[in-house]
């Protein structure tokens, strides 16, 4: 391979991927007498090797920062000045969770009430339960449509906004009284 041939087929990238490679000694020998040639004849091959071990020199004298010795210690310390979030039970309020298990347990008592009373207590058939699910004849479209399910919605949308409003307006007086 001739030099003229190597230096027209590598790039500016090409170049001087192969001038550090020569400078740390990764380049196969034939390949390095090919550059030690472009080095003595081509000036921008020169000129670039020139500006690569500056940039080598540069990296060896810089000294490197390595953190203090009490690094760690500092961190912590840092960290410590931030309040660390509250235990669960301290903000999450107990009264909303007992609604919503009053809630369930309204539902589940009022269906339970319902079921009693459809129960016909005073059969006498052959069957071993007592409840005659013949005469249960439910049509749930009656009621639950596309009018009902909207009702729905939006008193779902209604009740939510009113909650965040009510969230909003804790938040806000909570941060009031932080920077009081």
């Amino acid at each position: 391979m001739d030099t003229n041939h190597f230096s027209s087929n590598t790039g500016n990238e090409g170049m001087e991927q192969r001038l550090w490679d020569y400078i740390d000694g990764d380049i196969p020998a034939n390949e390095k007498n090919l550059v030690e040639e472009l080095l003595l004849t081509d000036e921008n091959w020169q000129s670039k090797y020139r500006e690569l071990l500056d940039i080598q020199q540069m990296l060896k004298s810089a000294e490197t920062e390595q953190p203090s010795m009490r690094f760690t210690k500092n961190v912590m310390e840092e960290i410590a000045r931030y309040k660390i979030a509250p235990a669960t039970r301290s903000y999450i309020n107990k009264k909303i969770i007992y609604g919503i298990t009053g809630f369930f347990l309204i539902i589940l008592g009022a269906f339970m009430i319902y079921a009693f009373t459809q129960v016909n207590w005073s059969s006498e058939g052959s069957s071993s339960l007592p409840v005659d699910f013949s005469k249960v004849n439910l049509d749930w479209g009656k009621y639950i449509n596309s009018t009902t399910l909207n009702i729905f919605f939006m008193l779902d949308a209604v009740i939510g906004l009113f909650l965040l409003d009510r969230y909003l307006t804790k938040r806000k007086q909570h941060i009031k009284e932080k920077q009081a």
